[in-house]
């Protein structure tokens, strides 16, 4: 039942509460100041004065805490009409008038914003005064008293004005302690976070480990697989046709086999990539995106595309992107790209000249991307997109280089899939033409 009450008792429904209580305090403390009037006389003066002060003090009660900058308002007027009565007619004859006065300062302090809250410290150090000045000249001078007597005046003088100022001051210690729970709050937050973060990292961490040891024992045993299967095929080409046929499809099955670990090394590696992924389609898109970008980027492409591996299209992609990026933010706004295709490799190789400041403003939009860019683009931290070219390269089975200076040059080399192999013709003993893979 406990359990189920504190479940109930949810922040919304307590402040619900909270709002209705202070209503009805509000309300019963205004009534209670209308009824047992504050400043009595008779008057048609007095009865208005006590029942303005009344409603001024009721509505303070009420909103102390809601808002705080009417209450303290409805403080520094009722305090105002309350001097001018005490001037024409007396001072008060109601307590209820200090304690509704009180509630109002301690709303001002613990809920206001800077301003309310030295209002309401003001009003607080005017009640002090006031009230050391009324025992004051209450005191007045006598002779003949006793030191007892004398003490009790002292003590009445400095108690008063320092109870005057406690509202304001637990106004500020409950201020204070809610701004610690909050703060408290923002730490564990912000700790959990972090140790969010580390783990990620340690996940991170631990997953490039794994394939990076994967790619130095399966893919470099499929290389090996590779290499025998292809000089078998060719040795045996002339004597077993059949053998060669099976030599030939060995190794086309070891490589289909490395580009798709290769590829299932790079989303272990890069675990934010996660869709449809760029490739060699993709390129002249990005080239005008540079351009679009303020760079002058001059590409020459030498030989015809070849096909690549989902892999190796990527890395090529992801590579030409953040050797341009580099150049339109840190390069003197001029680039050379250049391609070359040749049977079994593909060389990407990147030119621009180093900006002449060490900084150099980058436009809003230098960063050209399609919606998978955003999640891989690496190169906000200086170090971090060379690290990712130089991984990319080596996942696709290829080499990468890099010359910086004065002229900054980016140098990829990518293995490309092999062509269809011709046709030849091979006779056996008995002459009989036979279809071999040369």
């Amino acid at each position: 039942m406990f359990d189920h009450l504190i479940t109930w008792f949810t922040p919304e429904r307590r402040d619900r509460t909270l709002f209705r209580a202070e209503i009805a305090v509000g309300v019963f403390l205004a009534l209670a100041l209308m009824l047992d009037q504050t400043w009595r006389g008779g008057s048609f003066f007095a009865i208005v004065v006590s029942n303005v002060v009344a409603l001024l003090l009721g509505f303070g009660v009420a909103v102390h805490r809601t808002r705080p900058h009417w209450a303290v308002v409805a403080l520094g007027a009722s305090v105002f009409v309350g001097l001018l009565a005490t001037v024409l007619i007396g001072p008060p004859n109601n307590a209820l008038i200090f304690l509704a006065a009180a509630v109002v300062t301690f709303g001002s302090s613990a809920y206001g914003n800077p301003a309310t809250r030295w209002f309401g410290l003001g009003l607080s150090v005017l009640a002090a005064i006031g009230l050391a000045l009324v025992f004051v000249i209450g005191a007045g001078l006598y002779v003949n008293v006793s030191l007892g007597y004398v003490l009790a005046r002292i003590i009445e003088i400095l108690i008063w004005p320092v109870i005057s100022l406690m509202p304001w001051v637990l106004g500020e210690l409950v201020r204070s302690i809610r701004n610690r729970r909050v703060l408290s709050a923002a730490v564990k937050s912000v700790s959990t976070e972090r140790d969010a973060a580390l783990t990620r990292a340690d996940l991170e961490a631990e997953r490039t480990r794994v394939a990076r040891d994967v790619h130095d024992i399966v893919a470099h045993s499929l290389t090996v697989v590779i290499a025998q299967a292809d000089g078998a095929r060719y040795a045996t080409t002339a004597d077993s046709p059949a053998a060669a046929d099976a030599f030939g499809t060995i190794a086309q099955t070891a490589r289909d086999a490395l580009a798709d670990v290769r590829t299932l090394l790079t989303e272990l590696r890069h675990t934010q990539e996660a869709g449809p992924q760029p490739g060699l389609a993709n390129l002249d898109a990005l080239f005008d995106s540079f351009r679009d970008s303020g760079l002058e980027l001059n590409v020459h492409e030498f030989g015809e595309r070849g096909r690549l591996t989902d892999a190796r299209e990527l890395a090529l992609y992801r590579i030409a992107q953040e050797s341009l990026t580099n150049a339109l933010r840190h390069g003197d706004g001029r680039a050379t790209l250049d391609l070359d295709w040749s049977d079994a490799t593909v060389d990407l190789l990147v030119t621009n000249q180093a900006a002449a400041t060490s900084a150099r403003s980058t436009p809003p939009n230098a960063e050209p991307a399609t919606d998978t860019d955003t999640a891989a683009a690496t190169l906000s931290q200086p170090g971090h997109g060379i690290d990712g070219m130089r991984e990319r390269s080596i996942l696709a089975g290829g080499e990468f280089s890099i010359h910086e200076g004065a002229t900054y040059r980016v140098r990829a080399r990518l293995p490309r899939e092999p062509r269809e192999h011709p046709r030849a013709e091979a006779r056996d003993s008995e002459g009989v033409v036979t279809e071999v893979h040369a």
